[in-house]
Parts: C-alpha cells; structure tokens; sequence
C-alpha cells in the first residue's frame, strides 16, 4: 500500500462529463480525499459548466476539454488528442473518468499517453428497458474492447447490481470490477428539520399526508407512473398530497398528466430544490418510480432524514432499502403495484416510523462519504502499487 508520503508525489487527472447529479458529488467527493490523502488532482471537464465551477470552487485546477454527449466521431477524436496532450504534459500517475463517455474517451487518451493507469467509475445502467438494442450492442461491443489489453486498471461500480451487469451482460472479467456503495455527508439530513417551516414553503397543510421525492424528470425516472398511482393513492386519501420536485426534460409532460388524473390541484411540482433537507423535512413518505438506477442517492438521503421508502427495485435499489424493514419495493413499471406499497404505508403510521427509524440506522451505517472515500482512495493505491511493480 502507498503510504501518505509516496502519495504526496502522486498525481490523477479526474475526467468527467458535464454532470450536475449524483455523478458530479462523487466526483469532488473522490477528489477531496485522494488530496486529503496526499494526492495532486486535477480536474479535465467541458468549461463552462456547472461541474467545472464547481471544482474550481473546491479549489481543484480544471484543464478544459470538449466532451459532448453522444458518439461523435470527429469530436471524440479530437477529444482523445487532446486528453492525451494533456496526460503527457502534466505528468499524471492515474487517470479517472466518471461514467461510459468519459471513460471511453480517458482510456482511450491514457494509452495514447503512454499506458497511463486508467480506472473508470461506473455510475448507472444502460441496459434498462426504454434502450434500443442497437444502443445496447454499442455499449456492449466498445465496453468489452476497452476492458481488454490493459487499456482499463480498474472498474468502480457504485452497486453490485451494476456490477453483475458488466459481468453477466458485458462479459467482463469480475477480477477487474470492485464495488463501492456511493457515500454522502448525512449530517444535513440527519438533523431534525423544522417541519412546519418547510411545510409553510410549499404551501402545505399541516396535516397533510405528504408523498413526496427529488428526481430529475428524464426517462429512466419513469415519473408517468408515479403520477398514474395518484387516482388510487389521492383517491383513497383525501388528506394525501404529492411534492414531486425537481427538473428535466419530461417536467412538463408529468405537469399535464397530472392534470388528466384529476388530482392535479393535489400534485405539486416545485421545480428543482437545492436545500434538499428543507424539502424532505416536508415529507412524510419518499417514492420512487425508477426504471434504472446505478444507486439511488436520493433514497439514501431520506433513509437519513428518517423518512419510510415505497420505490421500484430499479438498479442497486434493493441493496439501499432493506424490503421490508426500511421501506416496502416493488417491481418497475406498475403503477399499481406501487400505488399499493404507498397505500400500505398511508394506513399504517406505527409502519412509517418504524420504516424510517431503520432507514436512518442503514443510511449511517452503510453509506457515509467517508466509508466510500476509503474504499475508493485503497483502490487507486492498489492500481499504483500494481503498475510499479510491472
């Protein structure tokens, strides 16, 4: 293992789309304890951007890049040269790309460079229902290339459900892919939040019944089924409400079928909420209707918050929420199914509190950034200490 002082001339190069989720916090998180670990980082991202100003502010160096979404073969090759450019010029020990874009485009880049140590952190599934099987054999054929003739150190999935699926789906060989659960700083969620002032904000009863969730509102979120429980759950309730906050391409479509059901006048939408705590203090049952999840940080969040769960068990789901001692999961795509796990836990308020007591003990237990940096940092110095001894 490379102690503190051999690490202090180590240097990583983080490489990352232009994230604004879950995929940009474990970046910086990563960040911060490979340089509380001795570790120089720097930070290769399309410039500007919400994750470059964010690095930045977190006083990390960012060599901007163009890394576009899509495969664009034009783009992405002059992405590699430069990446490449970059690798040789700043002496970097590791590279470390977040998600299937970047990791194509820094493995690629760290070959080029010289055989620079590449690990990649794989943060969700693309194999979910709503992909085309063309887009699947993408994926599919260039992952397994990449995994192949020492062009990948090391694979990080953030669930071992997104580890099976490389294994089972990919082919890729197990021996190269370690799991490590995502991890947050909690203390926000675990302190108690003034529950009338949140429910204040939002224009809530005090009284009121609260389903509620923070989601980007994109295909894969599948929140058209959330919003079809609302004719059973509302139904049955009068007093029940939906606070579903966030953002997203499909935001507009969930407004009007919100509308169609009736209940519109009982379904709130926010928009996207920074002060996530201050929205959960509101809430009195998180959901969720994914259909593909790496893991779901948001659930972990309110587990912390001592909230109970009535989700799908999309992705790495069922190894946050413990079925039936911290939430009640269902399988994706019923709106029934799901309408009856809320109902469940609508009628049931001894079930709720028991549900929620246990989640915040799991949250704490299992999924603290300081356990995931850990993990993660021990990663990087086993990739290290390989490649010296080649």
């Amino acid at each position: 293992m490379v102690d503190r002082a051999q690490a202090a001339g180590r240097r990583v190069l983080e490489v990352i789309r232009p994230a604004i989720g879950g995929m940009k916090g474990q970046m910086l998180q990563v960040a911060r304890g490979l340089r509380a670990a001795g570790w120089t980082v720097e930070v290769a991202c399309p410039s500007p951007s919400d994750v470059a100003e964010a690095a930045v502010a977190d006083g990390f160096a960012v060599v901007p890049i163009e890394l576009v979404g899509p495969l664009h073969a034009v783009k992405d090759t002059a992405c590699v040269l430069a990446l490449s450019r970059i690798m040789r010029g700043g002496g970097f020990d590791a590279v470390h790309a977040h998600g299937f874009k970047a990791g194509l485009v820094a493995r690629l880049a760290a070959r080029r460079a010289g055989g620079i140590p590449a690990i990649v952190t794989v943060h969700n599934h693309v194999l979910y229902r709503d992909v085309s099987a063309f887009t699947k054999w993408r994926y599919i054929t260039v992952e397994r290339w990449l995994a192949r003739g020492g062009r990948t150190a090391r694979l990080i999935t953030v669930s071992d459900s997104l580890r099976d699926e490389l294994i089972t789906e990919y082919g890729i060989d197990a021996a190269m892919i370690t799991t490590v659960h995502n991890g947050l700083d909690l203390a926000p969620f675990l302190a108690v939040g003034d529950r009338k002032a949140a429910r204040d904000r939002y224009g809530l009863p005090p009284r009121a019944l609260v389903f509620g969730l923070a989601a980007r509102f994109a295909p894969q979120k599948a929140m058209d089924v959330l919003v079809a429980t609302a004719p059973i759950v509302l139904g049955a309730h009068p007093e029940a409400l939906y606070l579903l906050a966030g953002d997203g391409p499909l935001l507009e479509e969930a407004r009007s079928a919100a509308k169609a059901t009736g209940f519109g006048d009982r379904i709130s939408f926010p928009g996207f909420e920074r002060d996530v705590p201050g929205l959960l203090a509101a809430v009195d049952v998180y959901v969720s209707s994914a259909l593909s999840e790496g893991l779901p940080l948001a659930t972990i969040e309110a587990m912390a918050a001592g909230l109970p769960v009535a989700s799908t068990r999309a992705g790495g789901t069922p190894e946050v929420v413990a079925d039936g001692r911290t939430g009640l999961l269902v399988e994706s795509g019923d709106a029934a199914d799901l309408a009856a796990a809320m109902l469940r836990l609508a009628d049931d308020a001894d079930l709720r509190a028991r549900f929620g007591a246990a989640g915040r003990r799991r949250a704490v237990a299992e999924f603290t950034e300081e356990r995931m940096i850990e993990c993660t940092v021990k990663i990087f110095e086993e990739v290290l200490c390989s490649s010296s001894n080649e």
